[in-house]
């Protein structure tokens, strides 16, 4: 074993539920390495400490009384007061810094910035209405033939009547067959070609 092991694996090593490759391995690595030959000495002691206490029996009620003693969490209010506070003020540096940088007023880039926002609202508004008008007549044309297939399907199944669907599922499965065996039949040929 070139690197440590886990300190999972040096307990199971000890609860001897680590396999007989991966306990040879670790026993290998423990003659070389004092690190880890000390730590397994202080987890047998803890392990053997451990399994000569008397098994003892717990309450019913002793997780619902561990739980009942806890002290209840604090609720956090949502602040909302700090967020727009940095929002100002990076807006407010921003601003400066074009105005030192460009020499363009507040005013002006606010005004500058409204005309942007104004007119690419005005060039994508009808777009986006015209689009949703379109999907709107899209899935009512959609939700039409939908359900005209299935007031077909029923009228038809209606007509055929048990056997008559019985006799189109053989049919649909027999040329589904010889479908599938008709291209295999197809390829087979092209790769002797």
């Amino acid at each position: 074993m070139t690197t440590c092991p886990r300190p999972e694996n040096l307990y199971l090593y000890l609860e001897g539920e680590l396999g007989p490759y991966d306990a040879a391995k670790l026993e290998e690595h423990i003659e070389g390495c004092a690190a880890c030959r000390d730590a397994l000495a202080e987890r047998r002691v803890l392990h053997e400490a451990f399994t000569s206490l008397s098994p003892f029996e717990v309450p019913d009620d002793f997780a619902r009384s561990v739980m009942d003693n806890l002290p209840e969490p604090a609720v956090r209010k949502a602040g909302w007061l700090a967020p727009l506070i940095a929002a100002v003020s990076a807006l407010s540096v921003g601003l400066l810094g074009f105005n030192l940088f460009t020499g363009t007023s507040v005013l002006e880039v606010l005004v500058a910035v409204n005309g942007f926002f104004g007119s690419a609202l005005a060039r994508v508004a009808p777009l986006l209405a015209k689009t949703l008008k379109l999907l709107n007549v899209l899935l009512d044309v959609a939700v039409d033939l939908v359900r005209l297939g299935f007031t077909g399907l029923v009228t038809f199944s209606r007509v055929l009547g048990p056997q008559g669907i019985a006799l189109v599922f053989g049919l649909g499965a027999l040329l589904t067959i010889l479908a599938v065996f008709g291209a295999r039949r197809f390829l087979h040929e092209g790769e002797h070609s």
